[in-house]
């Protein structure tokens, strides 16, 4: 028994399958979803993504969104997913090294309080793709 898979993204679908497992990042800790799950809908964190097809395990990062199970499918929708075959970690390692540095001009406690916030995002979007990059 299967269950059908759906991450998408506001830039359209990142990846559509059938599939026989599922591992994703709650906001409240990692969960997995087998066949004949019960029904939810849990939002989820920056993390990786554990996608098991035919005897495989297939990773992908993720930024935040929601997911909604039901006992056949899986709908995921999130900011951003990127297989760990597709992540380019020259591009993820500049990324981070860029967020990283801006963070180190900014005034935590001021006015620019919520662009510390948007870097550490940035930083941390930046280091799940690489660690996710290392599993492909």
């Amino acid at each position: 028994m299967a269950i059908a898979l759906s991450i998408v993204t506001p830039s359209g679908a990142a990846f559509e399958g059938e599939v026989e497992g599922i591992v994703l990042p709650g906001s409240e800790g990692d969960f997995g979803v087998l066949p004949d799950h019960e029904r939810f809908l849990c939002p989820l964190r920056i993390g990786e993504v554990q996608i098991q097809t035919a005897g495989q395990t297939v990773y992908a990062a993720i930024a935040d969104g929601f997911a909604d199970v039901s006992a056949d499918q899986v709908a995921v929708l999130v900011e951003s997913c990127e297989l760990s075959s597709g992540i380019d970690t020259a591009r993820a390692q500049a990324a981070l090294e860029r967020a990283t540095q801006a963070l180190k001009s900014l005034d935590a406690s001021g006015a620019e309080a919520l662009r510390v916030e948007e870097f550490e995002g940035a930083v941390e979007r930046a280091k799940n793709r690489l660690e996710v990059s290392q599993r492909g």
